[in-house]
């Protein structure tokens, strides 16, 4: 059999059919074979009548689409469709590149998930028509939506990407639907049929999700990022920062059972490596695990709302670890920006913010500061406050009482809330602090469990029975008349006590303010105080002092 030369000043004999989604080294080895012409002749023939064959599946040049079209009879716009040229600005952004200065490739692939070295594959559509898809070399693409598998992405003879060669744009094989990859001596190839190759079938929400992401989905069917229309390039940018995202929570995360399936198994993976991974350049090279990740994303994004949104992703924020810089800091090391990106992550931490930053917008919780105890009553902190903290009940009474004073204009510290109730400055600061470290609910549920409790409070001045307790304190004949009906026997000494315990439990100021203070002793009185004991000691301060120092 005669041997024809390719001239590409003219077509080839033999024009087999460019079919839609065909790859360009596809067809030009479909040609080659159709001509009885070697892969290697074909290729020579147009790299010495182009100005550059360098990224001719990501970009063709002008001159080499002219080229190809004159040795195949094809339209450039067809030639052009059947590189990734036809979905820039949709599913890539190859803006930047060309092809006549190799090193403008960098900015490509510093934008992350860029196409590399070979493509994925569905054995079925090779086995059926022999023929290898352009979408395939897109790294988000992931099934094949004609038969609902996962795709391949590595020949499980040689171990290696598909059509992985560096050298030459054809494969030597031809339009073979064995592997081809060179083995490492001259003329050897491997030879595993790729058509025969066993596939997963795919998620169903994966399926629904890489049909919705098609570039020609997304130019007719212009996609929503909660609720609210886009563009495919702005949409594939959110796509692009989220998903790197969850996968950097993945890796890192301490608690990867918050997380689907496909998290736990990046994370069973990676968490290991010393080197954390940069997910925002590369993909997993798990197919399924890949897709799952990008179904994950695309189900928050396209959320009815940014309510809806929040809610799907609260988990993922849960599971960020704990760093000093906060969740913010955390997650602006690990994914690049953008406008949906940040207000999704910022709507999420809303309930989450600093309580400090939450009392800015919250109006005062009592008339006055003067209704504000030091120390919030027992009942109200087991009501309301016991379960949401680990320090002592003590530490969260007092910081319920500052995070009351916090509320009221002019005071913006929480050494100024403790100056408000007659406390040491120092005193707030630390306080707040331990309280902080302790805290084991949102900063939400813990400002709702304050309001509840101011609401609870009884509305007293506890700066006038502070006051009233400071005059009891220079005098003891109040105390000997109360003794003589209520405690006969009590020696007059026990009167320091009865101050201390009138300060702590009648005013609910704190016990370090207290006047006469000696804490152990005025602990061991308490234990002996009967009920009626107490009620009638807590009676004095309804009293005016005068009328209490009478005998």
């Amino acid at each position: 059999m005669s041997v024809v030369s390719p001239d590409p000043g003219r077509n080839l004999p033999a024009r087999p059919t460019l079919h839609a989604g065909q790859a360009l080294d596809c067809y030009l080895e479909h040609a080659a074979d159709a001509n009885h012409i070697p892969a290697a002749t074909v290729m020579r023939a147009i790299t010495d009548a182009c100005d550059t064959t360098r990224y001719v599946l990501l970009r063709p040049t002008p001159r080499t689409l002219e080229v190809l079209s004159g040795l195949t009879g094809q339209s450039t716009a067809a030639l052009t469709a059947a590189t990734l040229a036809a979905v820039d600005g949709t599913l890539l952004d190859l803006s930047g590149l060309d092809p006549h200065h190799q090193p403008s490739y960098r900015a490509v692939a510093a934008r992350g998930w860029a196409p590399g070295q070979g493509t994925q594959i569905c054995p079925r559509c090779l086995a059926e028509t022999g023929t290898w898809d352009i979408s395939w070399r897109i790294p988000t693409t992931t099934v094949c939506l004609r038969h609902g598998c996962y795709l391949l992405s590595t020949c499980p003879g040689c171990q290696r990407p598909f059509r992985a060669t560096r050298s030459t744009l054809l494969r030597p094989i031809g339009a073979k639907t064995r592997c081809g990859n060179a083995l490492g001596r001259r003329g050897h190839y491997c030879p595993t049929d790729l058509s025969t190759l066993p596939m997963e079938p795919a998620d169903p929400g994966c399926v629904d999700r890489q049909a919705r992401t098609q570039a020609q989905s997304l130019v007719a069917r212009p996609p929503q990022v909660f609720g609210e229309g886009t563009t495919a390039r702005r949409f594939m940018a959110d796509v692009h920062g989220l998903t790197a995202l969850l996968l950097h929570i993945a890796t890192a995360t301490t608690r990867p059972g918050l997380l689907p399936e496909w998290a736990g198994q990046v994370h069973a993976a990676t968490h290991t490596q010393q080197r954390a991974p940069r997910w925002g350049l590369k993909l997993p090279a798990d197919i399924s695990t890949r897709s799952q990740a990008l179904t994950t994303t695309a189900d928050i994004l396209t959320s009815s709302g940014i309510e809806e949104a929040v809610t799907r992703f609260a988990p993922w924020v849960e599971a960020i670890p704990r760093t000093p810089d906060g969740l913010l800091g955390w997650v602006g090391d690990h994914t690049r920006h953008t406008s949906s990106t940040t207000r999704l992550v910022m709507a999420t931490h809303a309930p989450r913010r600093r309580l400090s930053r939450l009392l800015d917008a919250t109006p005062p919780l009592t008339v006055s500061t003067r209704q504000i105890p030091q120390v919030l009553p027992v009942e109200l902190y087991e009501e309301h406050l016991g379960i949401l903290f680990t320090s002592r009940p003590e530490t969260v009474q007092l910081f319920a009482s500052l995070t009351m004073a916090l509320t009221h204009p002019g005071i913006t510290t929480w050494a100024a809330a403790a100056q408000a109730l007659g406390l040491p400055p120092d005193l707030g600061s630390r306080c707040a602090a331990a309280a902080a470290a302790s805290q084991t609910a949102s900063p939400a549920a813990v400002l709702e469990a304050i309001t509840a409790a101011a609401g609870d409070l009884d509305r007293r001045d506890y700066r006038a029975l502070e006051d009233q307790v400071h005059a009891l304190a220079a005098s003891t004949s109040w105390f000997i008349a109360w003794a003589r009906r209520y405690r006969p026997g009590t020696r007059a000494s026990n009167w320091s006590l009865a101050v201390q315990w009138l300060w702590v439990k009648a005013a609910h100021a704190h016990p370090g303010t207290a006047p006469l203070a000696d804490p152990a002793r005025m602990r061991r009185f308490s234990a002996t105080l009967s009920t009626a004991q107490q009620v009638s000691l807590r009676q004095v301060l309804d009293q005016p002092t005068s009328e209490a120092e009478s005998p």
